[in-house]
């Protein structure tokens, strides 16, 4: 008995509707396969639960100026604003851009030795549905 239900890739498209149901109703990953590659297919709740566990420690650091900065060292990020909720608006735009830079040049990021750990947090961010849940990703100290 498989664990995971394979298919391959053209039964998967044949068969679609009920690739779906089997992983967004029945909550079972599906592995299709094409030649040597294949991709694993997950319901999106499940995986987002999944990447929860990926959370980044965002630093307030108060400026001499009396501004505030918030660096997130894992990301290698760090914004400055006046006030702490401005900064915090200017993460989540920087959280976004650096998401929608990653996914555009994935390869690139991938094959970077410094990058290539930052992938399950773009993933959860691009996941996200809205500012307050991309702000569930950073715990704050």
């Amino acid at each position: 008995m498989e664990m995971i239900e394979q298919k391959l890739f053209t039964d998967a498209r044949k068969e679609f509707s009920d690739v779906f149901d089997t992983v967004v109703f029945k909550h079972r990953p599906v592995v299709v396969k094409r030649r040597k590659d294949a991709v694993f297919l997950i319901e999106r709740q499940l995986q987002k639960e999944l990447l929860s566990r990926y959370t980044t420690a965002a630093e307030e650091l108060p400026e001499d100026d009396g501004s505030v900065t918030i660096a997130i060292d894992e990301l290698d990020i760090a914004v400055n604003a006046p006030t702490k909720e401005a900064a915090v608006k200017e993460l989540i735009e920087e959280l976004k851009v650096y998401a929608a830079d990653y996914i555009e040049r994935l390869p690139l990021f991938l094959n970077s030795p410094n990058r290539r750990s930052h992938y399950p947090y773009i993933l959860r961010i691009i996941m996200a549905d809205n500012d307050d849940e991309l702000l569930q990703l950073v715990r704050w100290t």
